[in-house]
């Protein structure tokens, strides 16, 4: 087992070369996790970014984020040719938000809009190693973790699994040994995952999905020929939200106690 600190080599994947048949104008948006951003890309280029707040200031802070970078890069927001969001698993409170906002810009703009998963975004932060296996953890609460699988060859990621809701213990048992780990899923549970040969990242900036990667992605999967429906675009939540839990058992209950 080889854990890394946020002193090593592994940084945020700044400057990834995707290749597309054209360019576009792409606003990226994450608001999965405490800490939200937003970025502007023509392209390959990051041309505008803000981050901003944490503790999930995301409703606070989006719409001022939206009209800054603009106003700092001259565009106007009818520029933007697709509009790409992370959609999850993550914050409940924050995917919505940042759904909300994608789908009122495509509304009002008439702008096309892309879904993109927050764990394949998360997966791009990992570069410079020599990982064959690379696996995102995010803490779901409640002794569970989301988590996806992923294989790298000649610097792309393929999924290995689908987008898992799983016990630590039950990840461990599904890794490869040498899989690279990261993520803010990893300190909860660290004393079960270093009872395996794993390659443990404890890097916090590596555990924030960057708007420009979504951005990228989001373009990458529209030339794909990937099209989301504006009204069809929901978060991926994986599971019910806790009080919709305790709303289910508290009826359940009411059943059981009525029969």
């Amino acid at each position: 087992m080889k854990i890394y600190v946020k002193t090593e080599t592994f940084a945020l994947q700044k400057n990834k070369l995707y290749l597309y048949s054209f360019n576009m104008k792409v606003l990226g948006i994450e608001t999965s996790g405490l800490i939200g951003n937003i970025a502007v890309c023509d392209g390959n280029t990051v041309v505008g970014k803000k981050i901003y707040g944490n503790n999930f200031s995301h409703g606070k802070e989006m719409v001022s984020s939206l009209v800054s970078i603009f106003n700092e890069i001259k565009w106007e927001p009818g520029d933007i040719d697709l509009i790409a969001v992370s959609t999850g698993p993550g914050s409940y409170t924050g995917l919505r938000i940042g759904i909300t906002c994608a789908k009122t810009l495509a509304y009002g703009l008439g702008k096309p809009v892309i879904d993109v998963p927050t764990l394949d975004v998360l997966v791009e932060n990992v570069k410079d190693n020599n990982a064959k296996t690379i696996c995102p953890v995010i803490d779901a609460k409640r002794k569970s973790v989301y988590a996806c699988i992923y294989d790298r060859c000649n610097n792309e990621n393929r999924k290995a699994t689908d987008f898992l809701i799983i016990s630590p213990d039950d990840l461990i048992d599904i890794l490869p040994e040498s899989t690279l780990i990261f993520g803010d899923g990893i300190a909860p549970y660290k004393e079960i995952f270093t009872q395996k040969g794993l390659i443990i990242v404890e890097d916090e900036k590596l555990g924030i999905a960057d708007a420009a990667d979504v951005a990228r992605l989001g373009m990458k999967r529209y030339d794909q020929g990937i099209r989301c429906e504006i009204n069809a675009l929901t978060p991926l939540y994986l599971r019910k939200s806790e009080a919709e839990e305790r709303l289910k058992e508290s009826c359940r209950q009411n059943v059981i106690h009525d029969s």
